[in-house]
């Protein structure tokens, strides 16, 4: 795999929100139940992390759409609105789709990202629709599958919700989340879940990165109980509806985590 291009330095923020020189608009919308692809993130808004072998960054483009950059070559995940939100990045060599809605699946966006050589990884049911041009270099992955690219291990997660309005939007045997491995680390993309038992279940997780988007995903109550469960050394809100919820998630994480190191960026303009 190719690997990452550039110099990394490790950053460590217990409990803060990082300020970015935007905010987040409050986004209530009850007929959607998922993230505005529309608010893309500047090019400056990332995080560090130390690894085994340099370092795992970061960077937020837009909500759920992030790019990781490791020593063993560069993830994105859910990339949408076109590959011009991604032209400040390193190109991908794993891309992750956690599942079918719009604003997690582009194919369109994935044509233009997709390089020879990169692997794509999508669930079965979005392998069912991608378009002939990308079936070719597509990995379809169930929950609970495991893939291994050169240095690089995927293993899915379950993602889906629970109950209610959740279990509704995101049904239990369609999404990922997915966990790689990078550096030698162990990073998790949640997906659109819940705190489901597979994810309490986790274990050995370096950087855990969490939606926070009630009813439809994971609320701030939930995540704090599921940070409890599997105790990740770091948790990064990747996702929120409201820059209330994200704050609420905080406050009741400095009260009652005390293991895991919370980064919540503010995402979007």
């Amino acid at each position: 795999m190719r690997r990452a291009r550039r110099h990394l330095v490790a950053l460590a923020v217990a409990g803060l929100l990082l300020g970015t020189g935007c905010t987040a608009q409050e986004d209530e919308r009850a007929d959607a139940g998922r993230a505005d692809t529309g608010r893309a993130s500047p090019p400056g808004v990332e995080a560090e992390f130390v690894s085994d072998d340099g370092a795992v960054t970061v960077h937020q483009v837009q909500q759920m759409s992030v790019v990781i950059e490791g020593p063993e070559g560069v993830v994105h995940t859910d990339p949408t609105g076109g590959a011009e939100r991604y032209a400040h990045l390193p190109a991908p060599d794993v891309i992750l789709v956690s599942h079918e809605h719009a604003e997690h699946y582009d194919a369109a966006t994935l044509e233009e990202l997709v390089e020879p050589g990169t692997l794509l990884v999508v669930p079965p049911y979005v392998m069912d629709q991608l378009p002939e041009t990308l079936r070719g270099d597509a990995v379809p992955l169930a929950n609970g599958q495991r893939h291994e690219d050169g240095p690089v291990v995927i293993e899915t997660v379950p993602a889906y919700g629970v109950d209610g309005v959740a279990a509704e939007w995101h049904p239990e045997g369609r999404g990922n989340g997915y966990v790689v491995t990078v550096g030698g680390r162990r990073v998790y993309v949640a997906g659109s879940t819940q705190a489901t038992p597979e994810m309490l279940a986790l274990d050995d997780v370096y950087l855990a990165l969490l939606p926070l988007y009630p009813p439809y995903a994971t609320g701030p109550e939930e995540a704090v109980k599921a940070l409890s469960a599997f105790v990740p050394e770091y948790a990064y809100v990747y996702q929120y509806n409201s820059e209330r919820t994200r704050d609420d998630f905080v406050r009741r994480a400095a009260e009652s985590v005390t293991e895991t190191t919370v980064v919540a960026p503010e995402i979007g303009s």
